[in-house]
């Protein structure tokens, strides 16, 4: 124990997180209101279905499914049923890169010229000629420079031009297209944009194509069995995914319509496309929570977990991607976490030593204000137990 203390003076940054989970252990809290407020959502179809996993003081305190992963077959949604995670993809993919910097595949503070000559003369729209283009910290921390997701031709992947296409044509493509709206490190701007041409660097260092990549640095060694990047294999690996839903005008869901299935190791969003299912989460956030170690070894080195979870000038997320959601009076970082447009959540609660993993397929503009009240509701009933 003496020895964990010391670690934590020299991690400050996990003291939140660390020195909670050294505490004596708190009574169990009593979630019996998270699982009528989940009932009742679905009652009203303020969201169609999902799943929530709670673990407390590191262990599993609510792990459980919720209404339907297909609303017209009656098909209920399980704990482990596969979800596109979308956003969260981001951080998932600041993990990788991570993880390639600690062996010196890549250096996350130089320019992404290095790796990619397209990027060696970037331009403002002006015309106007950059000094440098942006490192990966830049990118994963959305001070790039580039432009926002919900600016015009913030989200390209959705163009028809780039179906099929390879990451490598993708962003030989978007530096030609997409001049930067400010200098790299001097404004935030949240961009998905930034993340693909952050995989495309990491493609290019580790010479694996990202969906591959991602696997062999990320869901393999945390044994994250039914995490993939979205594409034909991915697809096969995971099995049947639930119906998405949005809201209509008149308050119902409606099923969305189904997307086209990008071939195997071809363009998909980076930042947005990823498989994943709540325990496979908890695998990667609980590693945060144990200063980078899994099952008993080392995943990543403390210090590189420190450096993920720190802020960055002008960002409102940490270097790994996470957003930085709540800080102390001094300053210090308290809860990080991340959303996703599909109707997705996670969050590291270091206050409380909290991890949680909400995933639906309800359009996440649609459930947000559910999303805030289960979040905040929890959040209650994990303080009562204090």
């Amino acid at each position: 124990m003496v020895m964990r203390h010391s670690v934590n003076r020299t991690l400050g940054i996990l003291v939140p997180i660390v020195s909670i989970a050294a505490a004596s252990a708190q009574s169990a809290p009593d979630l019996s209101l998270v699982k009528i407020f989940l009932k009742e959502a679905v009652a009203k179809e303020t969201v169609a279905g999902g799943s929530l996993l709670l673990i407390h003081q590191g262990k599993v305190v609510y792990g459980e499914g919720f209404g339907f992963a297909d609303i017209e077959t009656k098909k209920p949604f399980r704990l482990g049923t596969p979800v596109i995670v979308a956003s969260i993809s981001k951080p998932l993919m600041g993990t990788a890169a991570f993880r390639l910097a600690e062996r010196g595949k890549v250096h996350l503070q130089e320019p992404v010229s290095l790796s990619l000559p397209e990027f060696k003369t970037p331009t403002l729209e002006s015309g106007k000629l950059l000094e440098r283009a942006p490192t990966l910290e830049e990118l994963f921390t959305h001070t790039a420079g580039l432009r926002a997701d919900d600016s015009p031709g913030g989200r390209p992947w959705f163009s028809r031009w780039i179906a099929g296409k390879s990451l490598e044509e993708a962003i030989g493509r978007f530096a030609k297209d997409l001049p930067f709206k400010a200098p790299p490190g001097t404004r935030y701007a949240y961009s998905g944009v930034g993340t693909d041409i952050a995989a495309r660097v990491l493609e290019v260092v580790s010479k694996k194509p990202r969906n591959e990549l991602f696997l062999a640095e990320v869901a393999k060694p945390l044994g994250m069995m039914r995490t993939t990047f979205r594409d034909a294999r991915g697809l096969e690996m995971v099995g049947t995914m639930p119906s998405r839903y949005y809201r209509a005008k008149d308050g119902g869901l409606l099923k969305s319509k189904k997307r086209k299935v990008p071939p195997t190791n071809t363009y998909s969003s980076s930042g947005g496309t990823i498989i994943s299912t709540a325990p496979d989460l908890a695998r990667w956030l609980k590693m945060f929570r144990n200063q980078g170690r899994h099952e008993g070894g080392e995943f990543l080195a403390p210090g590189t977990v420190v450096k993920m979870l720190s802020g960055q000038t002008k960002s409102r997320n940490a270097k790994g991607g996470l957003f930085i959601r709540k800080k102390n009076e001094e300053g210090k970082v308290l809860v990080w976490g991340h959303t996703g447009s599909s109707g997705t959540n996670c969050w590291i609660d270091g206050e409380n030593d909290l991890i949680g993993i909400m995933l639906t397929q309800t359009r996440g503009r649609d459930i947000k204000p559910f999303r805030i009240q289960l979040e905040k509701l929890i959040t209650e009933c994990v303080t009562k137990a204090k």
